[in-house]
């Protein structure tokens, strides 16, 4: 197994566990905002910082997947074997990336929405 292998799958999985604590606090604001145990104002902010971390989550994300097709492609410069696999990892990690883009642009229109909510 390559530590390309190892580091895709270790980061898929602090991905998803990060992602799940996520949306059980986000479960947890909107049930006590529904039992008037938090305020509108506490809500917003509770809100905010939710779409902050998520933010936050998602730019390391991609982060970590552009690093991952630069190491693809410097291991296939440096030793000179550009076979089926390199373009396999390029694509499903350009694949991957993108579609980590388009959501991290998602979660940037939310954190300005909920940023304005805060201060509005």
């Amino acid at each position: 197994m390559s530590l390309i292998t190892v580091v895709v799958m270790v980061g898929g999985l602090v991905t998803t566990w990060l992602v799940r604590r996520s949306r059980r606090a986000l479960a947890r604001l909107l049930l006590d905002e529904r039992a008037g145990r938090v305020g509108a104002a506490e809500a917003a902010r509770l809100r905010f910082e939710h779409v902050r971390r998520s933010f936050l989550v998602g730019r390391a994300a991609c982060g970590l997947l552009a690093v991952l097709i630069v190491a693809v492609v410097g291991r296939a410069a440096v030793s000179g074997s550009w076979g089926a696999a390199t373009g396999y990892y390029v694509a499903a990690f350009g694949a991957l990336l993108l579609a980590g883009l388009v959501m991290l642009w998602r979660v940037h229109t939310d954190l300005r929405r909920s940023r304005a909510a805060l201060e509005g």
